[in-house]
């Protein structure tokens, strides 16, 4: 399974395509869904789902026009899908006093469900405390971590669904499992690390 980080600017979180074979999902579309498509057919790539990792919209921000494009299906754990539909909810109107919704997710997901990928899956692993239904996707090798956890830091907790004490209980389970591994992970913002460096640069704050 590869993972592949498309550029991102300004808000917009990173973006990234997840394939095995020619099957592949787009993770947090936060970037024109031309630019998207237009990765997938260079690399010959059919897109068979839409996974996002929480309900922000700098996550979703082109969600929309990519599932109208395509078709494809969308996933959201089952505590986010109200974030979608509510401007103050997925906080756009608290950062810029708008507008901005999607329509409701057509996958809610759960911890511990499999996605199937080709012949290989993706684990969910519920993570909250950056918002109430925040997920890892664990791809085997890697991990893709949205805004649970930074290559330095981890997402804030003070926008809708945020909860501190979820937010360091999310941390520890990482934690818990950088210690047997040193797996690469790809982040909602700023750059890739490994698992384990990512807990270490935490211990200061937990």
């Amino acid at each position: 399974m590869e993972i592949i980080s498309l550029p991102t600017i300004g808000f917009a979180s990173n973006c990234f395509i997840v394939h095995n074979g020619k099957d592949a999902f787009a993770v947090d579309p936060s970037i024109s869904e031309k630019k998207i498509i237009k990765a997938l057919e260079e690399r010959g790539l059919t897109l068979i789902g839409i996974l996002l990792t929480h309900g922000h919209f700098d996550h979703i921000w082109r969600a929309q026009e990519l599932r109208d494009e395509t078709g494809a299906k969308l996933y959201v754990h089952e505590f986010d899908d109200e974030m979608l539909t509510d401007s103050s909810k997925n906080a756009y109107r608290t950062f810029t006093g708008n507008d901005f919704t999607i329509e409701k997710a057509d996958v809610l997901l759960r911890d511990g469900d499999i996605i199937a990928l080709g012949d290989e899956q993706i684990k969910v692993i519920h993570t909250p405390g950056h918002t109430r239904g925040s997920v890892c996707y664990d791809t085997g090798d890697s991990l893709i971590t949205g805004d649970t956890i930074f290559a330095e830091g981890f997402g804030r907790y003070d926008l809708y669904g945020g909860d501190l004490n979820a937010l360091k209980s999310s941390i520890g389970k990482l934690t818990e499992m950088a210690k047997n591994e040193s797996r690469w992970i790809f982040c909602g913002h700023g750059d890739s690390s490994t698992l384990r460096r990512a807990t270490e640069n935490l211990k200061y704050y937990f």
